[in-house]
């Protein structure tokens, strides 16, 4: 497999996902991470409008969906993220999509409201990994950019409870999927449907092995902490915290 180029805002667990894959499926890619709102050149001059863009073979995929069904293609029967049936592959695109629409943005939106107050804490994740210049920039355009932030993602405290609701149907629905003791949910083998879960689940369980720094619970704010020590309570986010140590650390 030759080489690849991944754009991606380094805490986005869209990006994360893309992150994931690429590593599962040992292609071999160098990350190119930006903080929020500093993306924005390298995002265009890849040639998309959001993250994550994935550059391999001269084809730019600007999607992580997309990006999971050309990894999916190149993997090793071992390491498929798509059942090769076509009813399991059915069921497991369409609990991805779902994840994709419901899950991912109530995440984002929901953490982004509790961390956002606490300048420090927030800088500190958003700035993990992206370069110096970025994270002097960040600093001194700190307010303006949480300013921008709220208004573009529609963060404030109604839409956190409206997202925090998604966040515990979604979870609700992933247990009740599990309770029958099956450990993945489509098919025997871990795949798409579980990778997309647990990386966007991530930021709200704080799941050790994320591919962009996440703080311990015990290094955040308290109101964060309680919400994250929440969502690791449930069947779900234990589920979530299995798949990072069974299949992230030695993707």
């Amino acid at each position: 497999m030759s080489g690849a180029r991944l754009v991606t805002i380094g805490i986005s667990h869209f990006c994360e996902k893309a992150r994931w894959a690429l590593d599962w499926t040992g292609t071999p890619f160098v990350e190119e991470a930006h903080a929020p709102g500093m993306h924005f050149f390298a995002m265009r001059r890849a040639g998309g409008r959001s993250t994550p863009i994935l550059e391999i073979d001269g084809r730019v995929l600007r999607d992580s969906t997309e990006i999971l069904d050309a990894l999916d293609v190149r993997a090793t029967d071992e390491k498929k993220l798509f059942p090769t049936d076509a009813a399991l592959r059915s069921e497991a695109a369409s609990l991805e999509d779902d994840f994709d629409e419901k899950l991912g943005p109530a995440v984002r939106r929901a953490m982004y409201h509790l961390l956002l107050p606490h300048r420090e804490a927030a800088l500190e994740a958003m700035t993990a990994g992206v370069p110096a210049g970025e994270r002097r920039a960040m600093r001194v355009g700190f307010p303006v950019l949480r300013a921008l932030m709220r208004r573009s993602l529609k963060i404030d405290a109604p839409g956190a409870a409206r997202s925090r609701a998604v966040v515990d149907r979604v979870f609700s629905e992933v247990e009740e999927r599990l309770r029958d003791g099956r450990r993945y949910l489509v098919g025997d083998r871990f795949g798409a449907a579980d990778l997309t879960f647990a990386a966007l689940a991530a930021p709200a369980l704080l799941a050790p092995g994320y591919g962009s720094r996440m703080p311990d619970v015990d290094e955040v704010p308290p109101d964060v902490a309680a919400l994250v020590r929440r969502l690791r309570a449930t069947k779900a986010g234990e589920f979530g915290l299995r798949l990072y140590r069974d299949h992230r650390a030695c993707a």
